[in-house]
């Protein structure tokens, strides 16, 4: 039997330090962020006795400010530069989160809590756009789509770790959970002050200052991009389900427990932080359309699987499912969307891109509250419902392929 070569294996490689600097703060981002907000619809529900649908206006509410934000966010990242924005975005998310640690502490009204769950999410939408054009910055077109899956293996091994670590600090106290997300924020702003460097000249960003509010919404007349991000939105709405019905649903509906639930999640981030890198080096430029397409069908059979669903090993199949269609998802819409934006304003695109997730994520959790509400007992139903999202978006991008076809053929050098 030959040995084999490391250099022969498919791992991440030819990465510069910056991309790693990015890659090790999302791991510690994402545990940090995998311990606490999982549990907040657990908290706000079970503990604060607020209605499901009410829980899911809030977590609305929230994103919907971040998602606007967004836009403000990749802008001022073309303005002042990536590594600025996403570092100050970091530090204000550790004073946010541990402020609503020292909240749950004193149990103060909810109101203040759904305030500062806005201002986290406001500052949370600085960051994701100018992390996405900062990685976009330093990579080809050809290489961007594992890069981006490379920071997704960052987030989803701080997804394996988080979970089940929020659920042991849950069993103790809600506000240990945000009080470690705080420290985890920190932690990454610091990664990132440290290790990264700018990805934008200066020349650049006095070119860009000379914009204004007209300039800054033409995005909105780049009807290709415009259609894209709206196709996009219906597939963040069904991705969005993973986290707060979901959560809901295991533990109220199916019976699971606090420990299993944060097993399941985990099982999403150790997939990915194993399969992701396989899948993005096999969707190549001329392909990602139709990985798209592909992986949103497999999101409806994921989602219609979860309606017959009535044991906890049924639960973990349905979740391998899905998180498949994640994988293949998730980095390839990102990648595509960086191609077809203009490179001179691509922050700003990116933050209209990050309005069209922050807003799919916005209303998940309220259309998986309201069906959760209304169809009690029907779970084939509710996720039936779900599934069929799914595959509404999935027709939407084998239309957007036939009709783009020969532009993203233009664009595969």
């Amino acid at each position: 039997m030959k040995n084999i070569k490391l250099s022969t294996l498919p791992l991440p490689r030819g990465y510069t330090k910056d991309i790693w600097s990015v890659f090790f703060a999302r791991i510690v981002t994402a545990v940090g962020f995998s311990v606490s907000m999982p549990y907040l619809s657990l908290y706000l529900h079970n503990e604060r006795g607020i209605a499901m649908g009410a829980v899911g206006a809030i977590i609305m509410a929230a994103t919907i400010v971040g998602s606007f934000l967004a836009i403000i966010g990749g802008e001022l990242s073309d303005q002042m530069g990536r590594k600025r924005v996403m570092v100050s975005a970091l530090f204000w998310r550790f004073l946010i989160f541990a402020m609503m640690g020292y909240a749950i502490v004193q149990k103060s009204d909810i109101f203040i809590i759904s305030g500062l769950l806005i201002l986290n999410s406001a500052f949370g939408s600085f960051f994701m756009p100018a992390s996405q054009s900062y990685i976009a910055d330093l990579t080809t077109i050809k290489k961007r789509t594992s890069a981006y899956g490379l920071l997704r293996i960052g987030g989803n091994l701080g997804w394996a770790l988080g979970p089940a670590i929020g659920g042991l600090l849950a069993a103790v106290g809600y506000a240990f959970l945000f009080f470690f997300t705080a420290l985890c924020m920190l932690v990454a702003g610091t990664i990132l002050l440290r290790f990264s460097k700018e990805s934008i000249g200066e020349a650049s960003r006095q070119v860009i200052k000379r914009t204004n509010l007209k300039e800054v919404l033409s995005v909105i007349n780049d009807r290709r991009f415009l259609s894209f991000t709206i196709i996009c939105w219906l597939i963040f709405v069904v991705w969005g389900q993973l986290i707060y019905p979901l959560s809901i649903y295991s533990v109220n509906r199916i019976g699971i427990t606090k420990p299993q639930l944060g097993l399941l999640f985990s099982i999403n981030g150790i997939m990915v932080v194993l399969f992701q890198y396989l899948i993005t080096r096999a969707i190549t430029v001329p392909r990602q359309l139709t990985a798209v397409w592909t992986g949103a069908l497999i999101y409806a059979l994921g989602y219609a699987l979860i309606g017959i669903a009535n044991t906890y090993p049924f639960l973990i199949i349905c979740v391998i499912i899905i998180t498949v269609a994640e994988m293949i998802v998730s980095p390839t819409t990102l990648s595509y969307a960086s191609m077809i934006a203009d490179e001179n304003h691509r922050g700003r695109y990116m933050g209209f891109f990050n309005l069209s997730q922050s807003m799919g994520w916005a209303t998940a959790p309220v259309i998986g509250g309201l069906l959760l509400d209304t169809f009690q007992g029907k779970t084939f139903i509710i996720w039936g419902i779900i599934g069929s999202l799914a595959l509404v978006s999935s027709l939407g991008f084998i239309l957007f392929k036939n009709r783009y076809y020969n532009f993203s053929k233009l664009n595969q050098t």
